[in-house]
C-alpha cells in the first residue's frame, strides 16, 4: 500500500508535468525534458534515502563499537567524509545481507544491514565496505549518474525526432500526427528505441561489471583482500546468488560478475601483487 501510494504521489505528478513539458516545448523540447529529468533526478537522490527509504525499513545509528571504530577508521584512511553509520533491520524481509552509502558533499552516510552483522566478520565487513568505498573513490558513482543523463538526453532527442512523424503513427493504426503525448512516448519507446536500448544497456552491463572488478581491486589494494573473498563468498550463500554462469549470458544480462569470477580476479590480482 505504501509503494502503491508513494507511485501515486509521485509518479503522477512527474508524469503530468513531463508531458507538459513536451507539448509546450516546441521543436526542442527535449532540451527542456532533459533538464527536468536532471532536476527530478537530484531530487529523488536527496529524498530516497532520507524520506522514502525510512518509510520502509528503521534505520539506528550504530552503537560505539570496534567495528564503528574501525569504519571511521577506514572511512578516514580513504579520505571519504563519513558522517553517520548505520544499522537498517534487513532482516524484517529476508536474511538478503548488503551495505551501501549515500549523501552529497562532505555529509556522507553508510548503512549495514543488521543481517550483514550476523553473517560476516568485522574484518570481512570492513572489507566489504572497502569495495563501496572504491567505488567512491573511482568515482564510480559520478560516472554512473552522467551516463544516465547522457542516456536520457540521446532517447528524448531520438523521440523529437519522431515525434511529428505519421508514418511511425499510421504503422499502428492512428491517423496524422494529432495523437496523444502518452501514446506517442509508448510507441516510440517500445518499438524504435527498444532495439537501441538493448544495445545501450549491453554496453552499461559491461562498463558496471568493469567497475565492480576496478573496486574488489581497491579493496584487495587496502590489504583487505582474503577478507573480501571470505566476505563475498558469506554474501553469496546468504543471498543465495549464482557462484557461476555461462559467460556470454552473464556478459548480457549481470551488471555485477559471478562470484566465481570475482574471486578468481582478486586471487590473480594478489599473486601480482606479492
Amino acid at each position: 500500500m505504501k509503494s502503491l501510494l508513494l507511485t501515486v504521489v509521485i509518479g503522477t505528478p512527474f508524469v503530468s508535468l513531463m508531458l507538459k513539458i513536451i507539448q509546450w516545448g516546441g521543436d526542442q523540447f527535449y532540451l527542456y525534458v532533459w533538464a527536468f529529468m536532471f532536476a527530478f533526478s537530484v531530487f529523488m537522490m536527496t529524498i530516497v534515502p532520507t524520506v522514502i527509504m525510512p518509510m520502509f525499513n528503521k534505520y539506528e545509528p550504530l552503537k560505539e563499537c570496534e567495528l564503528r571504530d574501525r569504519t571511521f577508521k577506514l572511512a578516514e584512511r580513504v579520505k571519504y567524509p563519513l558522517t553517520k553509520l548505520f544499522v537498517m533491520d534487513g532482516s524484517k524481509r529476508s536474511s538478503h545481507s548488503n551495505a551501501f552509502m549515500f549523501g552529497f558533499g562532505n555529509n556522507k552516510r553508510v548503512v549495514l544491514f543488521d543481517t550483514l552483522l550476523k553473517q560476516a566478520t568485522n574484518e570481512e565487513i570492513l572489507a566489504i565496505l572497502g569495495h563501496e568505498f572504491g567505488h567512491w573513490k573511482l568515482g564510480h558513482n559520478l560516472v554512473n549518474f552522467v551516463v544516465t543523463q547522457l542516456y536520457t538526453g540521446a532517447a528524448f532527442y531520438s523521440f523529437a525526432l519522431c515525434f511529428n512523424s505519421p508514418s511511425l503513427y499510421s504503422a499502428f493504426g492512428f491517423n496524422g500526427t494529432n495523437v496523444p503525448t502518452l501514446i506517442a512516448l509508448l510507441l516510440f519507446f517500445q518499438t524504435l528505441w527498444a532495439p537501441v536500448d538493448k544495445i545501450l544497456s549491453f554496453l552499461l552491463t559491461m562498463n558496471s561489471r568493469r567497475m565492480e572488478f576496478q573496486a574488489d581491486e581497491f579493496g584487495a589494494d587496502l590489504g583487505m583482500g582474503q577478507d573480501l573473498q571470505t566476505g563475498l563468498i558469506k554474501l553469496c550463500v546468504e543471498n543465495k546468488s549464482a557462484i557461476s554462469n555461462a559467460k556470454l549470458y552473464s556478459m548480457y544480462h549481470h551488471s555485477h560478475p559471478p562470484l566465481g569470477e570475482r574471486l578468481e580476479a582478486l586471487m590473480s590480482f594478489e599473486k601480482k601483487s606479492k
